[in-house]
């Protein structure tokens, strides 16, 4: 016979499902920032329109404003998931069985890709930054710095278990954030190169920094 404790476990344990209407606010927000993000990327942070934006969302102004409190929180809504779920998707890598070689191939692979597919929110990012409110500019570098210290973490195990020669973890794994970048900076000299081909040349680049 279960309990009224153990009844009361299992109905915490149970993972609450969105209502049709949080369904409906979650997707008409995705819709904002997608909107956003075009925008920003067309015609620059400044020459948003909150007018204009709300009209192609199908909104009122308004309507808009029940999503934002101002203007920069579009652009934060623009940005925000540059990283979403990498950070962990890298861990996980990392954390596989499997030589030290093998595991940074994967969490290597899981950055770059990454950054192929959201090569439009980094250029937006790098274009804007300076217009994006100090605790969102706070949370970006946190971002990358967690990333970066993932990196350092898998590299500095492999130096310690020989198979890695690398004299600064910390630079080299600066280097790959920067790496990671090419498509978002540098997308005009790497247009005819298919994304899964960058991300193999990126990791063999980084490997063989390592003498591997």
């Amino acid at each position: 016979m279960t309990s009224s404790r153990e009844k009361a476990a299992e109905a915490g344990s149970e993972v609450k499902r969105p209502t049709a209407r949080e369904r409906k606010v979650e997707e008409r927000r995705e819709r904002i920032a997608q909107l956003a993000s075009q925008g920003i990327l067309r015609i620059g942070y400044e020459g948003l329109s909150v007018n204009v934006l709300a009209e192609e969302a199908g909104l009122s102004v308004g309507g808009l404003y029940r999503y934002i409190s101002q203007k920069s929180d579009l652009l934060v809504m623009a940005c925000e998931d540059i990283y979403g779920g990498l950070l962990e998707r890298i861990h996980e890598a990392a954390s596989a069985n499997g030589p030290a070689e093998a595991r940074l191939r994967g969490a290597l692979a899981e950055y770059f890709d990454a950054c192929v597919v959201s090569r439009d929110q980094i250029l937006l990012m790098y274009r804007e930054y300076r217009h994006l409110p100090p605790d969102a500019q706070s949370r970006f570098r946190e971002k990358e710095t967690s990333i970066s210290r993932a990196f350092k973490d898998i590299v500095d195990g492999g130096v310690a278990e020989g198979v890695f020669d690398c004299p600064s973890s910390d630079v080299l794994a600066l280097d790959i954030i920067v790496t990671g970048h090419l498509p978002a900076l540098k997308g005009w000299a790497v247009k005819d190169l298919p994304g899964s081909d960058l991300t193999e040349k990126q990791v063999d680049f980084i490997m063989r920094s390592l003498r591997v």
